[in-house]
């Protein structure tokens, strides 16, 4: 999060990781073996799920 840009980047991410985390629907299958992907609309987490939780692998800010 502190190679991100701004502090509206920060918002941004933060709010789309509140986003997946409560969603496990769309988790990959637990076990950290699948990496999956969502976007917001100017940024980016990629991660994988576990029995106890989700690992985030990669953030992203457009611009």
């Amino acid at each position: 999060m502190a190679g991100l840009p701004c502090d509206k980047a920060r918002a941004a991410v933060q709010d789309l990781l509140v986003e997946v985390a409560g969603r496990p629907e769309r988790w990959p299958p637990p076990g950290g073996e699948e990496v999956a992907d969502a976007f917001g609309a100017w940024c980016w987490v990629s991660f994988v799920a576990y029995a106890d939780g989700l690992e985030v692998r990669d953030i992203g800010w457009v611009l």
